[in-house]
This record gives structure tokens, C-alpha cells and sequence, in this order.
């Protein structure tokens, strides 16, 4: 159930998305700039979420397997990196896409004509969110590396 209704809500939001930018004029700025005929404002976030999820899934069976075959799986951090995944993962996905809403009502037409300060504002948010998921993979890294070194040093 949980897949359909996420489902949907990325396949009409699409829909939505092309509903708001019809309110505009696009103009010949539009015209020549050809990604934003074929992209939607939330490509970057929903690539974002689709490619996150799977480097946690990569990340979690590699720890799996670490703390499997090592000695020592001390985990100093606990959830600490996979909390900073989720938390990326959601905030990209929420300034990105329900965001966009709120960002075109503060600077109408955004996405769709040069207003400089709505889409740094918008690009810079699902930015810093991603960094927050970047961070929490390095971390989950650094657990990996210090069982595998585990591992080395026991043999």
C-alpha cells in the first residue's frame, strides 16, 4: 500500500508541477533552455532519494558483512549515520518537491524565468540536505573501514 500511494504522488506530482508552470508566461529564455522541457523542478530530488536509497541499501549489507566477518564491531557512532541518511534523504526530497510549491509562492515563476535568488534559495536547500546524506554515508564508510582494519590486524 505504502509503494502505491508513494507511487502516485511522484507520478501526479508531475502533473502538478506542469499545472503551476502553465500560470506562466515562458518566454524565449524558456525556449532555449531544452532541460527544462524534458526535466521537472523535482528530477533532482526524486534522483536524489531514487540513488540515496540505494547506496544505503549498498552501505547496510556491506556493514552486514563487515561486522559478520570481523572481530571486532565496535560502533561508536550507533544510528548516528544512518539517521544523517534518512534525514538527508527526506529533506532533499522535501525542499525539492513539496518545497518547489512553497519557493513558487515566494518568487513566482522561479523555475521558469531567470529569478536568480528563488532557485539558488531552492538549489542551495536540496544542496545542504544532500550533504547531510553525504555525511552520514561517510560515516557508515568509516564503520566499515575500521572493521575490515579489524579484520587485517586479527589475521
Amino acid at each position: 500500500m505504502a509503494f502505491l500511494s508513494s507511487a502516485l504522488f511522484l507520478t501526479f506530482g508531475i502533473i502538478a508541477h506542469y499545472c503551476v508552470g502553465a500560470r506562466w508566461p515562458t518566454g524565449e529564455l524558456f525556449m532555449q533552455n531544452i532541460s527544462l522541457w524534458w526535466a521537472c523542478p523535482w528530477t533532482l530530488s526524486v534522483a536524489a532519494v531514487q540513488a540515496g536509497g540505494l547506496g544505503m541499501a549498498a552501505i547496510g549489507l556491506t556493514l552486514i558483512t563487515a561486522a559478520r566477518v570481523s572481530p571486532s564491531t565496535d560502533n561508536d557512532l550507533g544510528d548516528l549515520p544512518l539517521w544523517l541518511c534518512i534525514s538527508g534523504l527526506l529533506g532533499v526530497f522535501a525542499v525539492g518537491y513539496p518545497g518547489y510549491f512553497v519557493f513558487d509562492a515566494i518568487w513566482p515563476s522561479f523555475y521558469y524565468s531567470p529569478v536568480a535568488d528563488g532557485k539558488n534559495a531552492w538549489l542551495v536547500g536540496q544542496a545542504f540536505f544532500i550533504g547531510i546524506y553525504f555525511a552520514g554515508m561517510m560515516f557508515a564508510l568509516a564503520g566499515v573501514r575500521r572493521d575490515l582494519d579489524a579484520l587485517s590486524s586479527a589475521s
